[in-house]
């Protein structure tokens, strides 16, 4: 049998990357569907068998415009699919690069990404920022597809503690140059 740790650090990524560019369902979210994922670490363990793998140390991983860092991220893949993604940190971060109305910055201490539901589930300190709000929670869960937020719980045994949102309102063009007139 192979043992991972009897290849060099080379073939060890190109075999990662290898068997996780046929995930469709991986970390694809929108449009980054289709493109090679990105995974850089300190340290990385690969289960041949199970094709399931951990990545630690400062871990970047990235597939088009997303991008996700942490401490420990543990990918757990079930016939050459990836199922989830569980990134720990301090904080763990999500981003999401769009336009501007579709930029997303994500940070907190646990982050699972369910992939077979597109859910990215934020525990402890969670936080999430797009152009025109900003919300704070013990737990929120973003569903990456659908663009839907959902922050706190509302069943009392259930983790998410207060919802804090921050909304700005968009400037209006002719109220700045209007302030700015003299008299």
């Amino acid at each position: 049998m192979l043992k991972l740790r009897n290849l060099n650090i080379a073939s060890c990524h190109w075999l990662t990357f290898s068997l996780m560019m046929y995930a469709p369902t991986g970390l694809a979210i929108t449009s980054a569907q289709g493109k090679d994922i990105q995974v850089q670490a300190n340290y990385m363990k690969f289960d041949m068998e199970t094709g399931n793998s951990t990545y630690q140390g400062n871990v970047k991983i990235s597939q088009g415009n997303i991008k996700i860092n942490g401490d420990k991220v543990v990918i757990q893949r079930r016939q050459n699919k990836i199922q989830q993604i569980n990134i720990d940190g301090q904080p763990a971060r999500y981003s999401q690069n769009g336009d501007n109305k579709n930029t997303i910055h994500a940070s907190s201490q646990h982050m699972k990404y369910i992939a077979n539901k597109n859910r990215l589930i934020m525990t402890v300190d969670a936080h999430l920022q797009q152009p025109n709000h900003t919300i704070n929670s013990q737990r929120i869960v973003y569903d990456t597809k659908n663009k839907i937020v959902i922050a706190g719980s509302n069943k009392k045994n259930q983790q998410g503690g207060r919802v804090n949102i921050t909304l700005t309102p968009k400037k209006d063009k002719t109220t700045a140059t209007s302030n700015t007139e003299k008299p």
